[in-house]
């Protein structure tokens, strides 16, 4: 019986899952720059559920784009 070796390493969970979330920070931010500053639709600039909106769905952007990556390059 040979035992084989795991692609995937502790390290490149750890870096994949720093890079998710830096990622998803930023595009939280792009996000919240353009809801507050731009549409601001009765929501303050200082908003609370504005801040926790955007950062919600700068997940979610980065969620599906690490999805498809997934999908592109190993589910087809």
């Amino acid at each position: 019986m040979s035992t084989q070796s795991s692609d995937i390493s502790g390290f490149m969970i750890f870096i994949l899952a720093l890079s998710f979330i830096t990622i998803s920070y930023f595009m939280g931010m792009l996000v919240h720059s353009a809801l507050m500053y731009e549409d601001k639709n009765n929501i303050g600039k200082d908003s609370r559920n504005g801040w926790i909106l955007s950062m919600v769905a700068g997940t979610g952007i980065t969620g599906w784009m690490f999805y498809y990556g997934y999908y592109a390059n190993f589910l087809r």
